[in-house]
Formats: C-alpha cells, sequence, structure tokens
C-alpha cells in the first residue's frame, strides 16, 4: 500500500470531465484505489464513486493505492493530476 497527497489544480474540482479520465485509468490497473478528502476515504470503482466523492478545486487530497501494480497506478494518478487531466488550469 502507497500513499500520496496530490493537489486538485482544476478550479471546478472533479467534475464530469476530469472523472471520466480518472474512472478510465482506474480501470486499466488490478490495484484498488481510495481517496481521501476531508477526512473522509471514498473506494474509487468509477466515475460515479469520484463525482460522489465531492472533490473540490485547488484542494489537496490524499490517493491510497493498493495491489501488485500500485506503484505504476500511483506513477500515472500523480501525472494525471498534475497535468490537471488534460484540462486548462486557471
Amino acid at each position: 500500500m502507497i500513499k500520496q497527497s496530490v493537489r486538485v489544480v482544476n478550479s471546478t474540482g472533479l467534475h464530469a470531465r476530469p472523472a471520466a479520465t480518472l474512472a478510465k485509468i482506474v480501470k486499466q490497473y488490478q490495484s484498488s484505489l481510495t481517496l481521501v478528502n476531508n477526512g473522509k476515504e471514498i473506494p474509487i470503482k468509477g466515475m460515479m464513486s469520484i463525482l460522489g466523492a465531492g472533490v473540490k478545486g485547488n484542494t489537496t487530497i490524499e490517493l491510497i493505492c493498493e495491489g501488485q501494480d500500485e506503484q505504476a497506478f500511483m506513477n500515472e494518478l500523480t501525472s494525471a493530476f498534475a497535468q490537471g487531466f488534460g484540462e486548462t488550469v486557471m
């Protein structure tokens, strides 16, 4: 299990477009992802659990990856968050 704090650089948070991109990343790996937002742990399975997490823009959250490909998974996640999921970051 590895943990990493990441900043949500998207000013609008994890709305539909970045949530869809994140859901695609999640489906590519066997490891599980848990997102910690405001002290609440949310197991991420797909787009609805991402949207349900209510992650606002310009906040810091914690990602927890657990499984056999956890390091590669975390690397891709941190990169995607840093790049704002391909959106223009304001």
